[in-house]
């Protein structure tokens, strides 16, 4: 991520368009000192469904959840009423230029779990995102409450690194996340409170080209990605399994998600 596109260094504690975070992190369960990462030019946003897609049943052979398009979200999602927490491991991927695309224009994408979003304009998340910048790709792990933009946060995340993050609503304008590298044994935990009001609707696990501005950042390749996780739903652990699967179009199809028990797989198109 280029310096310049960001402001000096805050307090741990923040407070952005009414939102407010702040953060704890541990070294092998460890707590030591947090610095605060700085705002970015990034946001992620709710889903913008394009329509109903008509797909072939991807789910091992039996009927799953709809497939929805959408110009900016790739995965799953549960939805219903009472969700309050998900959680999802995923691997950072190594990404490449797509066809026609340069790195100068810095192609991206971003992974994580949230609470809301779905089908509303309230979204709790957390996750890392990857960018080719020049002839390297840099990683860095976020968390983020809409209406506010995406926070970085000082974990260190590496191209190839294991990442669990859980995301929890424990209020309707409060919550918690928690991101964890396990490949290094260091997590950061913030607390939030602030934002839309979150109604617990949905459960998900995205890959997404996400905003810089008022548009979408140019959309990496990447290769197939899985998540693996669950959901707490009015106290019962739920699995992917039955999700809303979702596939990223904008002028073709750029990114397909498909089944398989806990597991939400992600493939470039």
């Amino acid at each position: 991520m280029k310096t310049s596109a960001f402001v000096a260094l805050l307090a741990a504690s923040v407070v952005s368009a009414e939102v407010t975070w702040t953060f704890k992190q541990f070294d092998n369960g460890v707590e030591v000192p947090f610095t605060e990462g700085p705002e970015t030019k990034f946001q992620s946003q709710a889903m913008a469904k394009i329509g109903e897609a008509r797909k072939r049943n991807r789910l091992n052979g039996r009927a799953a959840g709809a497939t929805v398009t959408s110009s900016n979200w790739c995965g799953a999602a549960v939805t219903g009423t009472g969700f309050t927490s998900v959680v999802g491991t995923w691997t950072v991927p190594k990404l490449t230029l797509r066809s026609g695309q340069s790195s100068s224009s810095e192609p991206a994408l971003a992974q994580w779990v949230g609470i809301d979003g779905f089908s509303n304009s309230a979204l709790i998340q957390g996750g890392t995102l990857s960018e080719i910048v020049g002839s390297s790709q840099e990683n860095f792990a976020w968390t983020e409450m809409l209406p506010a933009a995406l926070r970085q946060i000082t974990l260190t995340v590496d191209t190839g690194d294991s990442i669990t993050t859980n995301v929890t609503m424990t209020s309707t304008t409060s919550g918690t996340v928690s991101i964890i590298n396990n490949t290094r044994g260091t997590s950061v935990v913030g607390t939030v409170s602030g934002g839309t009001r979150l109604s617990g609707a949905s459960a998900e696990w995205i890959l997404e080209d996400f905003e810089s501005g008022s548009s979408l950042v140019p959309f990496a390749g990447f290769p197939t990605s899985t998540f693996t996780g669950s959901a707490v739903h009015s106290g019962t652990s739920v699995s992917p399994s039955t999700a809303t699967l979702i596939d990223i179009v904008q002028n073709s199809e750029l990114c397909s998600a498909t089944l398989s028990g806990s597991s939400v797989s992600v493939k470039d198109s």
